[in-house]
């Protein structure tokens, strides 16, 4: 029996909502209203708290994947085998070089080939040095070889990740301080470091693009050649903002909203406009306001009963057969 009741409130909650969420609702020239009565709250677990107040820095959304790290490891090995290839040359031509200066038994052309060959192996080292910062950006070619080795070795054991950010439209003179990442199937926020600007502008896109640096935790869910949703915080003046939960948050048509509690048994959906992760939820701006009584939990059941109207106009306007019962 009290199963029954229940079932018989929630069906109840579906056919409580006053609006219906047309075209016009989701540009929010009017914010859509829901009633709930204080029993069928409790039923769906509503929960609201205050809306929070925090200052941001101003962001751009970007999209990328995670890199490859192989060919940086087989870049770097060849680079070092050139460099000790470089190094034990000009040793050579230098040990030659006394021995015929001492008047010993060198000869002049066998200087001359240590020298060329020497010069030759310090030319293929250098050239392995500006691929690198062609191939990865100025800041991987600055790391030292200790800081090389270790970036690399965190690489392949999967406890960091580079990522390249794209922004379209964005501008060069846009600098982000800070990143967050996220795959586009969705899944958890992770914060990413900033390394500095990629080496290569994607001829499609023609947009600024970032090298990221993903390291523990967050690194062992990423792979590479994953798509990203990347938020590239800028510098600039901190903007006011509040901080929604994601739980708090309903996607429509790709749209962002959340309810806000007006009365003791009115909700209204509001419109977002979602700019950084926090950790424990969105800075956001839109038409949530500080203060704002804001619903946490239940925030999908409101957008169901928000939808009754016009699911019930629906049902009335399907046929019937002959006995009265749907088709």
């Amino acid at each position: 029996m009290k199963r029954l009741s229940n079932t018989a409130a929630f069906l109840l909650l579906l056919v409580a909502g006053v609006v219906r969420a047309g075209p016009a609702d989701l540009r929010l020239n009017s914010p859509p209203q829901v009633i709930l009565t204080r029993s069928e709250q409790t039923l769906v677990g509503l929960r609201v708290q205050s809306a929070r107040t925090l200052r941001v820095q101003p962001q751009v959304e970007a999209f990328g994947q995670v890199l490859n790290p192989a060919p940086l490891m087989m870049l770097n090995a060849a680079m070092e085998t050139a460099a000790a290839t470089a190094n034990a040359a000009s040793a050579e031509a230098m040990r030659l070089r006394q021995l015929y200066t001492a008047g010993r038994n060198t000869s002049l052309k066998t200087l001359q080939a240590a020298q060329v060959q020497a010069l030759a192996d310090s030319l293929k080292r250098d050239s392995l040095r500006q691929q690198l910062r062609l191939d990865w950006g100025a800041t991987i070619a600055t790391l030292t070889v200790a800081q090389r080795n270790q970036l690399i070795r965190q690489l392949v054991a999967g406890q960091a990740v580079l990522v390249r950010a794209d922004v379209p439209g964005g501008t060069a003179d846009a600098v982000p301080i800070a990143a967050t990442v996220q795959a586009l199937n969705g899944g958890s926020h992770v914060v990413a470091h900033v390394l500095g600007p990629a080496p290569t502008v994607d001829p499609a896109l023609q947009a600024p693009a970032w090298l990221l640096r993903v390291g523990m935790p967050g690194a062992e869910v990423l792979r590479p050649g994953q798509a990203l949703r990347i938020a590239l915080q800028l510098r600039g003046a901190a903007q006011l903002a509040v901080l929604i939960p994601e739980t708090a948050i309903v996607r429509i048509r790709g749209i962002p909203y959340a309810y806000v509690q007006k009365g003791s048994d009115r909700f209204q959906r509001r419109a977002l406009k979602l700019l950084t992760w926090q950790g424990d939820g969105w800075a956001a701006g839109g038409q949530v306001e500080p203060g704002d009584t804001l619903v946490i939990a239940g925030a999908s059941a409101l957008w169901r009963a928000e939808q009754a109207p016009r699911l019930a106009a629906k049902s009335k306007s399907e046929p019937r057969d002959s006995d009265g019962d749907d088709d």
